[in-house]
């Protein structure tokens, strides 16, 4: 249906006026004619000539004829379909890939939409990455299912982007569940908003296999100082059997271990080991069939890598209290159960000096008097430091020169962790704000308990990480509230807030952790204090009861910690790869970043790596292309599986201005045959949150227009109404011009035929 109207530019009135007076003006040129014709030719000349005048200020007036069509558009479905390489594995009892291409041909997405709502439709495969295929050009037997990576939240956030545009009302995603790239898919999903049909793919039933499932261990360890390393292994289908666990350092067995398995189970393997030699590690844990264990589906997963960077010496870490308080004893407590890190505790006493009682005896030695702990030796301590650790710090009554000493540290780089007090002084704080990842707007002391409210975007820094996987978020948020002063603060642009509070379980805007990097200067900031509650209340009070529960506290203070004093401060050529594990025939990308003596983005630098492998005759260099803004990247191709390190140079002037390292795997690990069952609760579990439904690969097989008449039922899957409006502008056509020419130029003519003048 379309509805029409007509517009000027001007008023109607005034073009009525002007065709009046064409009229008399051409009534008036031919009420007299020299030499004198036929009326008949008389009053032919005067319309002529007056058609040609209205047409002329018709077209002056800007005609326009306004068109409004209303019309429908079809909803849309989003097809999502799973292109990486675990779907071509042989479960337990099926084919997977087998049963996909047939649930592809019943279903046959490529007309899925036609079939629905005679919609237009694009098909998107994903794996690590997503690529849109016209719908008319998908060929269920061309799907190559070889992606070394499933990331599901990748397309479902392409779909959110374009949902609106494209009346997406529904998405039909085909997959087996297994995603080990990204975020959580279930967050995409109730972002978008829109019913998620999802076809599983697989089997459930668990098959016969041994796995390596992960490597917990921190990701810096130090030279002669013990290193943790927790491995954890995975077996199904087997009745009994034994197999060897074998720990390696860059390939240097360093530990075995015999481990009994029955049924079905999870096991997590303790390892200690002292490495010998700085750098970069892989630490690579390795299961074998022992006895009883044959008829394995897969031996892919049978082996798992970690990198580990080992420094040369211990963390020489520094707490500055203002006062004794509940919050130091457990600091103090928790860095000096770390073999790792070297802890120096300085309390003022409120005369000038230092506590007595907070000196630390290192090496067995007993605490210096307090004579001799004066701010001469604070200032020393301060410059071994590798870290340093504010508690309360500043208050009104403490010594400027206190203050100066910190800020001089500070100012030459020194990584910073500040926990604020009741009694802190937040005027006396303003010359340290320069290395705090924010501004104090205005000080209080008055007090209230405050939750913390930890987001899941917060769980990417390392600093939030305590096991790596979902229950992390719940953790965080069932900790005992905090103290927190009403203090105001803006948190600096560069800076991230890791968690903000909940006061009465009401979400408040106001930070509570942040962390900061700038210049590659790193700042942590705890906007509250009574952090022995977290220990008391929450790690203590469970484990009393005889529950598993991680200790945040001391996991949150050695991430934090860890983070500060892995600076690489004083870099100015970094250079790394995206991912240290790649699938077998990936890709390898390296990036660079170079910059000048402060730290700025330095151009025109000649960037080489060269590659090292057993797997490599010879060292293979690469060069970098320039990006732009001081970075570099290329992308490497055909490298063999294997282990891999890295050495690369920047030239400036053809003069070497700085260098870097690192090491990366290829094909040793495949994260894909890491989950050999389809993960079907997962998959239900997303259809239901989203209003969509599950079906398995079999039913859609035998009965396809059981999930066609699904989406077609669902709610809001229907046509949305559209105006179109289109403006024809009649001043601007050619024959309206052309018709004004033609009557002036049959006038012409006829007044020659006359011999009038």
């Amino acid at each position: 249906m379309a509805s029409y109207s007509f517009s000027l530019s001007t008023s109607w009135w005034l073009l009525v006026l002007c065709g009046v007076v064409a009229a008399a003006l051409a009534w008036y040129a031919y009420s007299v004619t020299t030499p004198p014709v036929s009326p008949a030719r008389r009053y032919g000349l005067m319309i002529l000539r007056l058609l040609g005048l209205w047409i002329l200020l018709f077209a002056l007036f800007e005609p326009i004829v306004n068109v409004l069509r209303a019309t429908e558009e079809p909803p849309n479905v989003a097809v999502l379909l799973d292109n990486s390489e675990s779907l071509s594995l042989k479960d337990a009892s099926r084919d997977r890939k087998s049963d996909y291409i047939a649930a592809l041909k019943a279903l046959k997405p490529e007309t899925l939409n036609d079939a629905l709502s005679d919609a237009a439709s694009e098909i998107t495969l994903f794996a690590n990455e997503a690529t849109k295929i016209p719908a008319k050009n998908f060929v269920a037997d061309s799907l190559r299912l070889d992606g070394q990576f499933t990331n599901i939240a990748k397309p479902l956030e392409r779909v959110f982007q374009s949902a609106e545009r494209t009346n997406t009302q529904a998405v039909l995603l085909m997959t087996d569940g297994a995603f080990n790239e990204g975020e959580n898919p279930l967050y995409a999903a109730q972002m978008l908003g829109r019913p998620i049909f999802v076809v599983g793919v697989g089997d459930s039933t668990e098959a016969k296999d041994i796995a390596v499932r992960s490597i917990i261990t921190n990701e810096v360890g130090y030279v002669d100082s013990e290193l943790p390393v927790n491995v954890t292994i995975q077996a199904s289908g087997f009745n009994e059997g034994v197999a060897k666990l074998t720990l390696r350092d860059n390939g240097e067995t360093i530990g075995e271990q015999i481990i009994p398995l029955r049924g079905t189970e999870s096991r997590t393997v303790n390892f200690a080991y002292k490495p010998k030699q700085a750098g970069m590690h892989t630490i690579t844990a390795e299961i074998s069939n022992q006895k009883g264990l044959e008829g394995e589906l897969t031996t892919k997963n049978n082996a798992y890598s970690e990198f580990v960077n080992i420094l040369k010496n211990k963390r020489k870490t520094l707490v500055l209290a203002a006062q004794l308080s509940p919050d130091i004893s457990f600091i103090r407590s928790s860095l000096e159960a770390n073999k790792n890190v070297q802890c120096n505790v300085y309390v003022e006493d409120m005369k000038g000096g230092f506590l007595d009682d907070a000196a630390t005896a290192q090496d067995g030695k007993a605490p210096e008097p307090a004579s001799k702990r004066n701010i001469e030796t604070l200032r020393q301590d301060l410059s071994d430091a590798e870290a340093i650790v504010l508690v309360g710090f500043p208050l009104t009554s403490t010594p400027l020169s206190f203050i100066e000493a910190v800020k001089t540290e500070l100012s030459r780089g020194k990584p910073l962790l500040f926990i604020a007090s009741q009694d802190l002084d937040w005027v006396r704080l303003r010359p340290l704000e320069p290395f705090l990842p924010f501004t104090t707007l205005s000080g209080s002391k008055q007090e209230m308990l405050a939750l913390p409210d930890v987001k899941q975007t917060a769980l990417a820094s390392p600093v939030m990480k305590l096991s790596g996987t979902d229950i992390d978020l719940k953790a965080w948020n069932q900790l005992p509230p905090l103290f927190r002063t009403e203090t105001l603060v803006r948190v600096k642009p560069e800076a991230e807030v890791l968690s903000t509070v909940k006061l009465n379980n009401v979400p408040l805007a106001e930070p509570l952790i942040v962390q900061r990097t700038l210049n590659n200067t790193k700042s942590l900031a705890i906007l509250g204090y009574g952090l022995y509650r977290w220990k008391l209340l929450g790690y203590a009070a469970e484990a009393a009861k005889g529950r598993e529960v991680p200790d945040i506290f001391g996991t949150f203070f050695e991430n934090g910690l860890r983070w500060l004093s892995t600076s690489d401060q004083g870099k100015f050529v970094r250079i790394k790869s995206s991912r240290k594990v790649y699938g077998s025939g990936e890709n390898v990308e390296l990036t660079a970043q170079v910059y000048d003596r402060s730290y700025n983005p330095l151009d025109g630098a000649d960037v080489r790596v060269t590659l090292q492998s057993a797997s490599l005759k010879q060292p293979r260099e690469v060069v970098l292309t320039a990006l732009g803004g001081g970075r570099y990247a290329v992308t490497v191709e055909g490298l063999g599986e294997g282990e891999y390190s890295f050495v690369g140079t920047a030239l400036v002037n053809n003069q070497q201005y700085g260098e870097d390292s690192g090491r990366f795997s290829v094909g040793k690990v495949n994260i894909e045959y890491q989950n050999l069952t389809m993960n079907a609760a997962f998959l239900r579990n997303l259809a239901e949150a989203t209003g969509g439904k599950f079906f398995t690969a079999q039913e859609v097989t035998a009965n396809p227009d059981v999930l066609r008449r699904a989406i077609q039922q669902s709610p809001n899957y229907k046509a949305r109404p559209i105006t179109l409006r289109s403006d024809i502008a009649l001043w601007n056509l050619a024959w309206l011009l052309g018709a004004a020419l033609f009557f002036f130029a049959m006038e012409w003519f006829l007044r020659k035929r006359s011999g009038m003048v």
